[in-house]
Order: structure tokens, then C-alpha cells, then sequence
């Protein structure tokens, strides 16, 4: 039986595999973190946008947030990778009660 004593005690390498790496330099190390953060700045935008889309067309009952993740999980994204298509998952995934408040599903 494995005990969690055990489990505690070894050590996980996989989790931070570049932990050890140091800097080329200290240039180098400032310049890539503002890169990451110019990069995440421009994400948040883009997140904010894909939003605000959503959100418009749930408050002018265009579809319901039913059909948005439908939409999301199986429609057609044209010139979208994969990944674009699970960015759009995570969005909705993290955001799904707001969309919640502006659409609900009329029952038949």
C-alpha cells in the first residue's frame, strides 16, 4: 500500500523541468519578461473582445449561451487551429455565469 508519507517525500521533477536554467544574461532575462508580459497584455485585449462579442449578441437574444458553447465545441472556425478552439473553451468555461444571466433557454 502506498502511504502518503511516501508520495510527499518524492521529489517531482517533471513539474518544473526549466527550474534549473539560469539566464544567458541579465539582458536577456529583463527582455524576454517584458516580452511575456507585452504578450499576456495582448491576450487579456483579445479575451476582453471575444467577450464583449459574446456578451452583445446574448443581450440581443441572437442565441442562447446553450448554442454559443455548441458553437464553440463543434462549429466550423474558419483558419482556427486547435488551440484557438480550446482558448475559446477555457473563455467561455471561465465566464459561463455571466453568460448565464443574459440568456436563459425558453421552455417549449
Amino acid at each position: 500500500m502506498i502511504k502518503l508519507k511516501d508520495i510527499l517525500n518524492e521529489k517531482n521533477e517533471a513539474v518544473n523541468i526549466r527550474g534549473n536554467v539560469k539566464w544567458s544574461n541579465p539582458e536577456a532575462q529583463k527582455f524576454s519578461q517584458d516580452a511575456v508580459n507585452k504578450a499576456a497584455q495582448e491576450i487579456g485585449k483579445a479575451q476582453q473582445r471575444a467577450v464583449s462579442i459574446f456578451t452583445s449578441d446574448l443581450k440581443n437574444n441572437k442565441y442562447d449561451n446553450m448554442d454559443l458553447s455548441k458553437a464553440i465545441s463543434t462549429g466550423s472556425i474558419k483558419d482556427a487551429s486547435y488551440s484557438k478552439r480550446e482558448v475559446l473553451s477555457r473563455l467561455f468555461y471561465d465566464i459561463r455565469d455571466r453568460f448565464k444571466a443574459y440568456s436563459r433557454r425558453k421552455k417549449n
